[in-house]
Formats: C-alpha cells, structure tokens, sequence
C-alpha cells in the first residue's frame, strides 16, 4: 500500500519500545520485502510471465524475434527505470541507515509522501493506459522510487505519483511501480540477505523471526495488492493521504510525549 512498509518497520520498534537491532535495520527490511516481491510476483504473475518471455525470446533470436512493441516499450522502461535507485543505493546506502531513521524525520518524510500523492492526484488526467508507457516514463518513475530509499517516502507511493503525474490512469501507475520494484526489491534483499548470512553474528536466533517475517510479509502483501487495485478501480488515493497524515501525527505526538527522544 502507498503508505510507506519502511517507515512502519520503523517506526513498529520505536512505538513500542522493541530494542532489537534486527527490526531496525535496513537490512530486515530489504530482507522482509522478499516477502512481498514474491507477493507481487503472483498477483502480476501474467505481466511477469509475457514480460519475461519477450524479454528471453528477444534475447536468444538476437533480437530478430520480438514481441508487442508496447511489451518491449515496456521492459526497456523497467530497466531504464531501476538505475536510479541502484546508483542512489550504492552511494547513499551508509547515509539512509543512520542520519534519516529519525522519528521526526521519518514523520517528515511521510507527510512529503502524502502532499506528493495529494497533489499527483489532484493535477493528473489519468488518461494514459499502461501500453503507453515509455523509456523516459520509466526514467522519471525511476527517480521518484529512489526517493522512496528515504523511510516513509513509500516506494508504490512514490512511484503512483509519479505515474500520475505522468497522466496515467491510477491502475496503471500502480501496475508499473509494482513491476519496476521487482528489480529493485530483489537485488536490495539479496544483497541484504547476503550480508546477514556472511556477518559474524550468530543468526540461528534471528532465521525462524525472519522465516516467519517473509511468510507473514507475502500473505498480507497478497492481501494489500488486491485492495489496492479494487480502491483504484473505484476511487482515489485519497484513502492513503489521509492515513499518511494521521501516521505523521502519531509519530509526532510520540516525540513529544517522550520528551524529544
């Protein structure tokens, strides 16, 4: 949902006082969103499907057998699309795991999230469909996903937005921002996962939490990517914003109420 799952993740621990480090960690998270790569991988298991065939026979025929040039626009524009969050990673990763998981900052960042989508709401004709996309679509939609790298941004936020912004009609931002995260969330997890395995620590205490994280993370990801698409069928964001800015709130009064902490 366009509410922002890091943001949640973080601000989980800090509201009721769990001190564990793994929950905290951008690494949980990246790791987590396993979970609900593979949920969006079975919910647009027919665009992964013919996506990925075009791109295989396309690949193997050196380019002599091709696919819908909407389907090739398409993929061009996923990849096109992931760079910016990759090179944003790479160079920002140290930065985004300290200075901004701030209570206060990350109430910031949502209450951002929030104008963004009130505003792509307000000002987009949604008119476009998905087949009209293109490589210097992917690219903007590219830049406002790595934005979500921010906690609270929200990454489907983000990049629906952008979409919107874009002219898109709301189910087909959506569905981009869906398949341009495959990518992105399955190179962050690996990387993640990785570390955590190579790490000195031991994780025999940690596996079952993430096992069962992964697990709970694909069940309720099923869950929130069908009742996105059936609000944005019949309705608008405005849903979102407004639990956006209630979120914020919270966040806020904690801050307060703990005396700055």
């Amino acid at each position: 949902l366009p509410i922002s799952s890091s943001a949640h993740l973080y601000a989980i621990p800090y509201l009721f006082g769990i001190s564990d480090p793994l929950f905290s960690s951008l690494a949980f998270a990246a790791v987590i969103h396993l979970g609900t790569l593979a949920a969006v991988l079975v919910a647009l298991r027919h665009d992964v499907i013919r996506l990925t065939r075009v791109a295989l026979r396309t690949a193997t025929s050196g380019g002599r057998r091709r696919g819908e040039p909407a389907d090739e626009r398409l993929i061009l524009a996923i990849i096109i699309g992931t760079i910016p969050a990759v090179l944003l990673g790479l160079t920002a990763g140290d930065l985004l795991e300290s200075a901004v998981r701030t209570p206060l900052v990350v109430a910031g960042a949502v209450t951002a999230g929030a104008l963004l989508l009130w505003f792509a709401e307000r000002v987009s004709t949604r008119e476009r469909p998905l087949q009209s996309v293109g490589v210097i679509d992917g690219l903007m939609i590219g830049l406002t996903q790595a934005l979500a790298l921010i906690p609270g941004i929200s990454r489907s936020g983000a990049t629906i937005s952008g979409g919107l912004l874009l002219g898109f009609r709301r189910e087909a931002a959506a569905r981009f921002g869906f398949l341009l995260g495959i990518p992105a969330i399955a190179g962050a997890g690996t990387i993640e996962l990785r570390r955590l395995l190579d790490s000195s620590e031991d994780l025999a205490a940690s596996a079952p939490l993430l096992v069962i994280g992964i697990v709970s993370a694909f069940i309720s990801g099923l869950f929130a990517i069908k009742l996105l698409f059936r609000i944005l069928d019949g309705g608008s964001t405005r849903i979102f914003v407004a639990y956006r800015f209630a979120f914020a709130a919270v966040l806020v009064a904690s801050v307060v109420l703990r005396g700055g902490e």
